[in-house]
């Protein structure tokens, strides 16, 4: 009895030691990023400018008024030379005597762009080269007491390919950016513009430790029931002496304690393992199909020598696998999360500003809420761009969006000589750790169309590479996309699917429609017609899409309303793929749509890139389980720009988006004319079975429904049903096709009602009559009600802002005679300058 007593006298003494003695922190930071300067890298540089960090070269010379906005006209032209420039930045620091006691002190970039030489007080420290890398350098024998001066040396990365082409001896095909790891974007896209970018452009600050330093901490589900889910943390630890501590694991939401655990710290480096249950586990679904529920887990080490560290994960519990078999189509591919299959809606994501230092928290807030809107469960981080920060992922988990993660090759050949395939390895291995704590992370893929490009290409040919050089190239794919790469994620993401390309076939050939994910451009590049998507139907759609303009006000960015006329300088400057604007007149034609002015080529273009687009949308989701994922080109831009995005470089939703939203949702209604044949689906991603009713309707334009088809269903959870089958001459028999539209649709039991129209004649072949569509607006909540009404029908009925940017809650809808629409505006806009600026514009006859 006495000795129980004396032990647990000795428990709550160490207890009560822990709760009011406050244990110094593991790991300090001072922060570094105030102060900065920079200046030409020559001898005629002798100004020196005040620098922002984060930041860039480019947006440091604006913010100095050295250059002119970038995006600006033509400005990106007149601009190059500044990519073609090294540069030199500086910062002086304070430090005490008390600081440098710290023994162990290094230098921290957490991101440098990208050939960056490092001197601190006169000595190099460190030369980078990598801008996908954090830099960690030992520093305390370099720093003093008092002023130390950190100096870094940015070299022009264009100037780099230069040298490194001309040492290999034979050419790597693709672009500029082979040879630098760096994001293949900034030189250029047939969507973005070339700023070749330079600059500290995260965070740098040095960081103390003293005895122990934790390096990284990794949480695996090791298995679920649903009775409990069993946890291990391993965390990663170097430690410069032997030591004990208490690893304790508790939820910060709730406050429960998880684990409390003691080991032996020993000297050296080592990871340490607590492995702890969730009793009645709640799991992370996408938000389409559940709740993307979160634990707030924070991970505490105390050790006995008086330090502490504690870091914060949210954490998902959830199985997710990405399963190919071999079946009656070829061999599948599809994501299944907790054991349930699932449809992936999305598209691909690229970086939200050419300039990345310039993305904003409430930018990243703002996409995943928009990704969201638009009942996305997916975003493919493409390779050209760049890892995203944390704040992304998080996002994504927290919202319920699963993330497809390319690693950063695209459109290329790289090396692979024993020094660059090192720096690759240490990327991946950052990446991937940094990453895979994540719930919304998926999978990994290798790299963006490379596989495509050598294959498919004619690389070979166009570049005059000889069979031996092209072996030497071929192998050098192999030892970074099919060894190094999947061994990196075996080592430390086990259990991660892993792709080494997409797509795994080029769009030219059969086996594209086959296996693995698939990126069909047969339209825009091959220029077929929209209805080619309903026969190019692959397992899995990464990649597809048509051009539009974006928002008239974002092209206020770049030139004034006296330049809109087609096409201007500053347009075709805003348009980087070589015949763009041809390939959208095409396609305008082809509706019969002759655009004379801006603003219709504006709202023309979104409306057949919708059409084209949701056309895929609807042949991929329907065609399910055979295709099971749908990713459309693109999501969002990086400058004010036309281009394949839903959402323009602002925020404002093209034609595209809305569609996108509809045929996104839980319940998709398609109907599609083919071959003279009218297909009428209902496709649901819902768990279990809705009951309801389908109907098949023609609708003239007074809004005389004529019910052709009706019918009561059960429709299967998570399937897509073929309703029914219409000859469409039949179907138009006895109507006028230039004055009607089809009109299908499910209405559940609970009242819930998914609506697709079509017209059946171009768009160019509808006879409107001429209408005015009268409108109100009323002040509510973050923005305005607007209320429509017309007298006549009128056809996708578009409202926009003249100058700022909004979000509508409703677009391109159609209006029929005696029918009111209410479209909530997002806007901070005051009422009369709101008033001042709406424009409601809509489809006119071409007679």
């Amino acid at each position: 009895m006495t000795v129980f007593v004396l032990i647990l006298l000795s428990v709550i003494s160490q207890v009560f030691l822990g709760c009011t003695q406050r244990n110094a922190a593991l790991l300090q930071e001072k922060d570094l990023s105030a102060g900065w300067m920079f200046k030409f890298d020559d001898e005629n540089g002798d100004t020196w400018y005040p620098a922002q960090v984060p930041g860039t070269i480019h947006t440091d010379l604006q913010r100095n008024g050295l250059i002119p906005d970038p995006f600006y006209g033509c400005n990106e032209f007149d601009l190059q030379w500044v990519g073609q420039r090294d540069w030199l930045y500086k910062n002086t620091f304070k430090l005490d005597e008390q600081f440098l006691l710290n023994e162990n002190i290094s230098l921290v970039f957490e991101g440098l762009d990208t050939y960056a030489a490092v001197y601190l007080n006169g000595e190099k420290l460190l030369e980078a080269d990598n801008m996908f890398r954090s830099w960690e350098v030992p520093c305390r024998e370099l720093l003093k007491k008092g002023d130390n001066l950190l100096e870094i040396r940015f070299a022009s990365a264009e100037n780099r390919f230069l040298e490194d082409s001309v040492a290999l001896g034979y050419p790597l095909p693709g672009g500029r950016w082979v040879f630098a790891r760096k994001a293949a974007y900034h030189f250029g896209w047939d969507w973005g513009p070339t700023f070749i970018t330079a600059g500290i452009y995260k965070p740098v600050y040095l960081r103390m430790w003293n005895h122990h330093k934790p390096e990284d901490i990794q949480l695996y589900t090791m298995a679920i029931t649903d009775e409990e889910a069993v946890i291990r943390a391993e965390l990663d630890i170097t430690s410069q002496m032997s030591d004990r501590a208490f690893i304790k694991v508790r939820d910060l939401q709730t406050g429960r304690l998880y684990a409390y655990e003691e080991i032996e710290l020993v000297s050296g480096r080592g990871v340490y393992d607590v492995t702890f249950t969730i009793s009645e586990p709640v799991l992370w679904w996408s938000h389409d199909i559940g709740e993307p529920h979160l634990y707030d887990l924070n991970i505490e080490l105390e050790t006995f020598s008086g330090y502490s560290y504690e870091r914060h994960i949210p954490y998902g519990i959830r199985t997710i696998e990405v399963i190919t078999e071999a079946d009656e189509y070829g061999e599948s591919f599809y994501i299944e999360l907790n054991g349930i299959p699932l449809f992936m809606k999305g598209a691909n994501y690229i970086p939200q500003h050419s300039f990345v230092s310039e993305v904003t928290d409430a930018d990243y807030e703002r996409i995943i809420r928009h990704a969201v809107k638009s009942n996305m469960n997916m975003l493919r981080v493409w390779g050209g761009g760049i890892y995203e920060m944390d704040i992304f992922y998080e996002l994504c988990s927290r919202h319920g969006i699963l993330v497809w993660q390319d690693f950063m090759f695209a459109c290329a050949m790289y090396p692979g000589d024993d020094e660059f395939v090192r720096n690759v390895e240490q990327e991946a291995i950052e990446q991937v750790k940094r990453l895979r704590n994540h719930a919304s992370l998926a999978m990994w893929c290798g790299n963006n169309e490379v596989d495509e490009g050598w294959h498919n290409w004619q690389w070979q040919q166009v570049h005059n590479i000889n069979p031996a050089d092209s072996a030497i190239i071929w192998e050098a794919y192999q030892r970074v996309f099919h060894e190094l790469l999947p061994s990196v994620i075996a080592a430390h993401d086990p259990g991660r699917y892993y792709l080494h390309t997409s797509p795994v076939h080029g769009w030219g050939h059969e086996e594209s429609m086959m296996e693995g994910p698939a990126h069909y451009w047969g339209v825009w590049w091959g220029m077929q017609p929209f209805e080619m998507y309903l026969e190019k139907v692959p397992r899995f759609m990464s990649e597809f899409g048509f051009q539009a303009m974006p928002a008239l006000a974002t092209i206020r960015q770049f030139q004034p309303e006296e330049a809109d006329y087609l096409f201007s300088d500053a347009l075709a400057c805003h348009q980087k793929h070589p015949t763009g604007y041809e390939t959208i007149s095409a396609y305008l034609e082809r509706e019969n749509l002759h655009p004379e002015t801006l603003r219709e080529y504006i709202y023309y273009s979104q409306l057949i890139q919708a059409k084209g687009v949701g056309m895929a949308i609807e042949a991929h989701r329907r065609a399910k389980p055979r295709c099971m994922g749908t990713l459309y080109w693109q999501f969002n831009d990086c400058w004010p720009v036309t281009s394949w995005s839903g959402l323009d470089v602002n925020g404002n939703w093209k034609a595209l988006q809305y569609v996108v939203r509809q045929l996104y949702d839980d319940i998709m209604v398609s109907v599609l004319d083919h071959k003279g044949i009218t297909d009428f689906y209902v496709v649901s991603g819902i768990l279990e079975n809705t009951p309801g009713r389908v109907e098949l309707r023609m609708v003239d334009f007074e809004n005389r429904k004529t019910i052709l088809f009706s019918r009561e269903i059960n429709m299967r959870a998570n399937a897509s049903v073929l309703v029914t089958r219409i000859p469409t001459a039949e179907l138009k028999a006895g109507f006028d096709p230039e004055r009607h539209l089809v009109e299908a649709v499910f209405i559940a039991d609970n009242g819930d009602t998914y609506t697709n129209r079509k017209f059946l004649v171009p768009y160019g072949e509808l006879q409107l009559s001429d209408s005015r569509v009268e409108w109100d607006a009323e002040a509510a909540d973050g923005g305005y009600h607007v209320r429509l009404q017309s007298d006549r029908f009128v056809a996708h009925v578009q409202l926009y802002l003249e100058e700022s940017h909004a979000w509508f809650d409703h677009n391109f809808f159609h209006l029929f005679p005696g029918e009111e629409v209410v479209v909530f505006c997002e806007t901070d806009l005051p009422a009369k300058e709101f008033q001042n600026q709406l424009q409601v514009f809509h489809m006119r006859s071409a007679n």
